[in-house]
């Protein structure tokens, strides 16, 4: 009998929830969209001008502010927006009555827990935000500007003061900020970006366009670890997106890129890069490089699965200075010569070719393919028999989560529910979801007891995990009330049913409780939970974030995908442990072991093992691992068909990057040589 699944997450929770006002002064607490939760950015007292005839800055940096300290959704409805200067999205800090220390640093301020989000109207045409054409700043490619930017203050002391450097990003603590489905206009402005939204843990973006004619980038940096950036989509501009060594973990996913008049993707600012991963992603350019590597001293490595390039005759998809750390997997690549300058030749350029799989890396680095260490490119290619689908591509990777608009959702409060954190709302969810599939879960703590069970369509969805909470016990998100169970009410749990063809969903909200995925065909996108899957679980899951508990996959036999998977600090060995499962995905890993601060902390873990497992590929394992002593980073175990890309610990020490067993023989790779592809392909049935 295979146990199930025990995929047991301790969520990052950004801290204990906070009193808010109700509403912000001068709004109508009778509006509905306020009592979902939104702040209408048209509506008094802001009355920022949707037509695109006056300017709306100063309205919708108001209302930014409001929101974040209500604890709301800042709300665009269709629309055009003009604005003439920087959208200020700041995650702000406030003075310590004591000074505290934190990863070795004196901190007499801590950052607020309060998070930007901003959503757009998904009825009618999406809302844009036009950068003005008289905008001052914006038209100097030496200097570029942003248009929105979302960010954290740093709360570390300047030097020898008592308070942080005032302005100063930290974007390792930019947590659980979401912007989504707004389009940006920045044409024309020659030193103009869209959006700077360096998100850590929990942080997003999505569904959203960039018109950058004429401009210097769409993005500066985008979310990754725990969050990501999807679905969004820049036409023009000198480059699509611009990636500096604070990038956290960034991982883009199912993305267009068109149009670019230099490389699509390019770094600045000086330092070592972490790995960039394009999974469904499309760039199309007339530029000679996709992707520019020329510009910084090191770089952490470049991820491409299941993506469409297209580029000018004769180009390459890297633009390199030396060998790098490339890996590309069922890639359709037109018009390059060589996968990075100097590479192996492509079979054509005029025709498409497909990119089975393909593997470059830095010197020092070094490959273990089915047992044996050797080095240079690996590569399997061919002219491919027909051209590429990118929209299937895409959406084998990411479809949009549902929205309260929508013409079937329906709010869970029309079937009693209150979400006021008190009043049992167990019988309201039942009702709603036997129903209707679809069902919106509003800004609120939902105290739902026992046991849910999801019927095969079902789909919960809310606000985001920081303002919509369901289940019973613990804190609930920002309202600064709890949602206590009864004392002898059973824990809540989320069911779904026991098929491969069933697909549920959960979405943009947090459970207290266990979620027990039984559906193969799940969606899971950027909701905190406790998981299991066992039975006929698979599907999607993007964002799960965890710290504290070992995540273990034991049982899978349906695909399964993980987008921006994070596990850290995790104080039982191995953190995670994929076992006896098959069909596994994980695009982006980002690790954390060894780095409490404390004398025996027990953090230095194997962060990922692999064992008695089939067809499991995880594209990079990187993050800060430490202290490990003789316990590999990565170990696996009697496995079969198995690809692991890109395997790095920022501080190379004694203990190992990777170690295979089998059948008791070991083959181990130091720490001192980056992983840049592991192989074991799959073995004859006897």
């Amino acid at each position: 009998m295979k146990r199930p699944l025990a995929l047991l997450l301790l969520c990052f929770l950004a801290a204990s929830p906070l009193a808010f006002a109700a509403f912000p002064a001068g709004t109508d607490p009778a509006n509905p969209l306020l009592q979902l939760g939104c702040l209408d950015v048209t509506q008094a007292p802001y009355r920022a001008d949707p037509t695109g005839r006056t300017d709306a800055t100063a309205a919708i940096q108001r209302a930014v502010n409001d929101a974040r300290d209500a604890g709301l959704v800042c709300f665009f409805p269709e629309g055009t927006y003009l604005v003439s200067d920087t959208l200020s999205c700041e995650q702000k800090v406030q003075k310590l009555d004591q000074p505290r220390n934190a990863d070795g640093t004196t901190q007499h301020y801590w950052d607020l827990n309060h998070r930007l989000v901003l959503f757009g109207s998904t009825k009618g045409k999406r809302p844009v935000l036009k950068l003005a054409p008289a905008a001052r700043g914006f038209d100097d490619p030496a200097k570029p500007k942003i248009l929105v930017h979302i960010w954290a203050q740093t709360r570390n002391d300047a030097r020898g003061k008592q308070e942080p450097v005032w302005g100063e990003e930290q974007p390792n603590i930019s947590f659980s900020h979401f912007f989504r489905g707004i389009d940006l206009d920045i044409r024309g402005h020659a030193g103009a970006i869209g959006i700077r939204h360096s998100g850590s843990q929990g942080s997003a973006m999505f569904d959203s366009t960039i018109l950058a004619d004429g401009a210097y980038s769409g993005m500066s940096n985008c979310c990754g670890q725990g969050g990501g950036t999807y679905n969004i989509e820049v036409v023009g501009g000198r480059h699509a997106i611009v990636l500096e060594p604070n990038s956290r973990f960034p991982i883009l996913t199912g993305c267009v890129f068109r149009g670019q008049t230099a490389a699509a993707i390019t770094y600045t600012r000086g330092g070592s890069q972490v790995p960039t991963m394009l999974v469904g992603c499309r760039i199309e350019s007339t530029a000679s490089a996709a992707i520019d590597l020329t510009t910084e001293r090191s770089y952490g490595g470049l991820n491409l699965i299941d993506c469409v390039i297209q580029l000018a005759p004769g180009g390459v998809v890297a633009r390199t200075k030396k060998n790098e750390n490339l890996f590309l997997e069922n890639t359709h690549v037109r018009g390059a010569s060589a996968v990075f300058t100097g590479g192996a030749p492509l079979p054509a350029t005029a025709e498409w070719v497909l990119i089975q799989r393909y593997s470059s890396h830095v010197t020092g680095a070094t490959n273990l393919i089915n047992g044996t260490t050797n080095s240079g490119e690996i590569h399997t290619w061919s002219v491919a028999s027909s051209a590429p689908d990118p929209d299937a591509l895409r959406r084998r990777h990411y479809v949009p989560p549902p929205s309260f608009e929508d013409r079937d959702a329906v709010n869970v409060k029309t079937f009693g529910a209150k979400g006021d954190g008190t009043t049992d709302d167990t019988a309201a969810f039942v009702k709603a979801i036997a129903a209707v599939d679809k069902i919106f879960v509003p800004k609120g703590n939902f105290l739902v007891t026992g046991t849910l069970p999801l019927r095969a369509n079902t789909h919960l969805f809310g606000l985001t995990g920081t303002y919509t909470s369901i289940g019973s016990g613990g804190a609930g998100p920002r309202s600064g009330k709890r949602a206590p169970a009864p004392a002898d009410a059973e824990p809540f749990a989320i069911t779904t049913v026991d098929d491969a063809a069933a697909s549920p969903g959960l979405s943009l909200l947090s459970v207290r409780g266990r979620v027990d995925w039984r559906s193969g065909r799940s969606t899971q996108f950027l909701a905190r939970s406790a998981l299991s899957i066992s039975a006929h679980g698979g599907g999607r899951f993007y964002g799960i974030m965890g710290m504290g508990r070992q995540f273990i996959l034991s049982g899978i036999t349906q695909p399964t995908s993980f987008y921006a998977l994070n596990v850290e600090r995790v104080f039982a060995n191995p953190q995670s442990e994929i076992r006896d499962s098959a069909h596994l995905r994980i695009f982006y890993f980002k690790v954390e072991a060894g780095t409490v601060r404390s004398e025996n902390a027990g953090d230095g873990n194997t962060p990922a093992r692999i064992a008695r497992s089939r067809d499991v590929h995880v594209y990079c394992l990187v993050g800060n691992v430490r202290h490990l002593g003789d316990l590999p980073m990565l170990d696996v175990a009697d496995s079969d068909d198995v690809v692991v890309s890109q395997v790095k610990a920022f501080q190379p020490s004694t203990f190992p990057h990777l170690v295979e067993t089998r059948d008791s023989a070991k083959q181990t790779v130091p720490s001192s040589q980056p992983v840049a592809l592991f192989v074991r392909d799959p073995q004859p049935k006897p």
